[in-house]
């Protein structure tokens, strides 16, 4: 998945490419690059984008063509939906991805909307719903899990 972000143009930061090696080779993942990417400090940071374009070749992990397809991208939506509802990426960070890199790319379909409009809630916008009390992070955490319990994409 961090593989089809890339592809796609979804900034990655050098910390995430770095945490996910280290995960992978503990998982057992080997490649000389991935153990490289694992490997670095905080002062070879500016190295990870690079090893990890090798990890990806040396895996053969790069995405079939077309790259930006609606397919992909309803893939990097899911996947988030995933992380949100699994409490491994924070509510407001997986929204606005899926704002941005989701709903306005796929054309605004109407099934994330309700992620949207939760996310510009906790940013202190007008509330779409007067008399919704709930917290913003866990709408956005509730609507992730209820897209996943749907057909997919939506």
């Amino acid at each position: 998945m961090l593989a089809l972000s890339e592809a796609l143009q979804v900034p990655l930061g050098s910390h995430t490419l770095i945490a996910v090696a280290v995960r992978a080779v503990l998982d057992g993942v080997d490649s000389a690059s991935l153990l490289l990417l694992a490997g670095l400090s905080r002062r070879e940071e500016s190295d990870a984008r690079d090893l990890f374009h090798d990890v990806v070749a040396e895996l053969g992990l790069e995405p079939a063509e077309p790259i930006d397809s609606p397919l992909n991208r309803w893939e990097l939506v899911r996947w988030w939906c995933e992380q949100i509802t699994g409490g491994e990426l924070e509510p407001e960070i997986g929204g606005r991805l899926i704002w941005f890199h989701g709903w306005i790319k796929l054309g605004h379909p109407s099934a994330l909307q309700p992620i949207v409009l939760a996310v510009t809630e906790g940013e202190g916008r007008a509330r779409p719903w007067a008399d919704e009390r709930e917290d913003p992070r866990k709408r956005i955490t509730d609507e992730a899990a209820l897209l996943l319990k749907g057909s997919w994409p939506p």
